[in-house]
């Protein structure tokens, strides 16, 4: 620091680093502490390359094809497992965890040439961009192991940053080399001043000569066209994104907010919402006793209808309690040992108790099914009350300190879902409503063929298969759903589905 007297007050040393009060130096702040955390800046470690390039536009003319045809097939398959292996080498993916999550989201990409149930289809997507987001951010440092709720959410702030960012990030290469450009400039310029003149020549020929009119016939649909170029645009900039994320700068870990709530506060809102839940187990053992009979008389149900309704809520309940526990272990401040240990007790009670809720409404749904069959949407809350039990079980051993040195709770909830969602595509879930509404008909003697028409392709071999089983007199109603649609399929090659090919061999052999 000089030793100088400075002319003015707020003067800064010849180093910059101090700044005169009228009294003494004092320090400046330094720079970096204004600066935006890695995750809400738009840096990067590398630049966009022709590469990068590259790899942008053919995902962007492969999403047009996968657009057009309006319908998943192979042209969608193909644009997910091109841009997979375009975010592994253009973008630099060196690292085994971000090369797998990519293995693992093309896996997912390929069954969007095999089914066809929207019910597998738009998660199947979203499970796709999630892991090739997740492999981008995982570029350089970071595993779903030690990923905390805070950090996945920095993480996704990041993805976007930088997706909106996507369209300068492939430019730059173009931009740079924007100075050898010049040596065709008057290339360009002759092709300026002759295209017009050509225009016109062409022209009052045309009108001369049919024959040489007819050289200029062109059959271009300028809205096709306008389309195209919005498909394309619209996948490369996606694309580009997600290089860019792959390029942004690497995020460190990130913990929960500073600002903590008491742990008076979370202890109090943990008590309330065992109450709830003691209050709830103490109603189903009225109902179950005939105890209650009185509250459902007065309501104006029988028992029948109260063990059959209510479990959608129920599902709710559950989901709410597990972001609300989720929430307040991360944002409580439990300093000393007996209010930890208060809190553990609590939230394991809650857990508990939320796992009875879950078990009340999996079984209120099978007694519900057992009398109006299956649907879709009834086997996925089965499915989901199953998985959210095990995300519970995992949360009840995360408030248990068991790995307590990972961070290891969220990276479970995202492999398990992923777990699931992976063994649908496998089982085809619409087979599974077909044969459980089979074996339903065959004790209820009725089968609700209007659902049935609304399934997908991915039913109709089931469903042509199950007559064998039903009555004589559900057969027709099966035959009249099942055999309506194509029984010849010839599909352009961006659009080929095996369901529909199936669906269609089904067709031609049993109707």
């Amino acid at each position: 620091m000089s030793d100088a007297i400075p002319s003015h007050v707020g003067q800064l040393s010849p180093d910059g680093r101090w700044r005169w009060d009228g009294a003494a130096w004092q320090p400046v702040a330094a720079a970096a502490s204004l600066a935006l955390p890695a995750w809400a800046s738009l840096r990067v470690r590398r630049t966009a390359t022709w590469s990068t390039v590259g790899t942008v536009v053919l995902v962007g003319v492969l999403a047009d094809q996968a657009l057009r045809v309006g319908s998943f097939g192979l042209a969608a398959s193909a644009t997910f497992g091109v841009g997979a292996a375009g975010l592994v080498f253009a973008g630099s993916l060196k690292r085994f965890q971000s090369r797998l999550l990519v293995a693992i989201a093309t896996v997912f990409a390929v069954w969007f040439s095999v089914r066809t149930s929207p019910w597998l289809l738009w998660p199947d997507v979203f499970a796709c961009l999630a892991l090739l987001g997740l492999a981008a951010s995982f570029a350089m440092r970071g595993s779903i192991v030690e990923l905390g709720a805070a950090e996945l959410s920095a993480r996704s702030i990041q993805a976007i940053v930088n997706i909106a960012a996507g369209a300068q990030f492939v430019l730059s290469p173009i931009i740079q080399a924007r100075g050898r450009f010049k040596t065709i400039a008057p290339l360009v310029r002759g092709l300026a001043i002759a295209l017009p003149i050509a225009a016109l020549l062409a022209g009052l020929l045309a009108s001369a000569d049919p024959v040489f009119a007819s050289f200029f016939s062109f059959n271009l649909d300028f809205g096709q066209l306008l389309i195209d170029v919005a498909f394309v645009v619209f996948g490369s900039l996606c694309a580009a994104g997600l290089l860019r994320v792959a390029a942004s700068e690497s995020i460190d870990r990130v913990d929960g907010p500073v600002w903590r709530l008491g742990a008076t506060e979370a202890l109090v809102v943990l008590l309330v919402l065992d109450a709830v839940f003691a209050a709830f187990a103490v109603a189903q053992l009225m109902a179950a006793s005939g105890a209650g009979a009185g509250a459902l008389r007065s309501a104006g149900i029988t028992y029948s209808d109260y063990a059959r309704s209510g479990f959608f809520q129920l599902l709710w309940v559950s989901g709410i309690t597990l972001v609300v526990l989720v929430v307040f272990s991360r944002i409580s401040r439990l300093t000393d040992h007996m209010s930890a240990f208060w809190f553990v007790i609590l939230a394991e009670t809650a857990v508990a108790l939320t796992l009875m809720v879950v078990a009340v409404a999996f079984m209120r749904l099978s007694l519900y099914e057992e009398a109006y069959g299956f649907t879709m949407l009834r086997l996925y809350s089965h499915l989901f009350a199953a998985w959210i039990a095990v995300v519970f079980l995992l949360l009840a051993a995360d408030f248990a300190h068991v790995w307590r040195q990972r961070r290891w709770f969220v990276g479970s909830i995202i492999t398990t879902g992923a777990v699931l969602l992976l063994a649908l595509n496998f089982v085809n879930p619409e087979a599974i409503v077909v044969g459980l509404n089979t074996s339903h008909a065959q004790s209820a003697h009725k089968i609700d063929a209007a659902y049935m028409s609304e399934l997908s392709s991915d039913a109709t071999p089931a469903l042509l298969a199950s007559r064998g089983q039903l009555d004589p007199s559900l057969r027709q109603d099966v035959d009249r759903v099942a055999c309506v649609g194509k029984r010849s399929y010839a599909p352009s090659l961006a659009a080929f589905n095996w369901s529909e090919a199936q669906a269609a061999a089904a067709r031609r052999a049993s109707c």
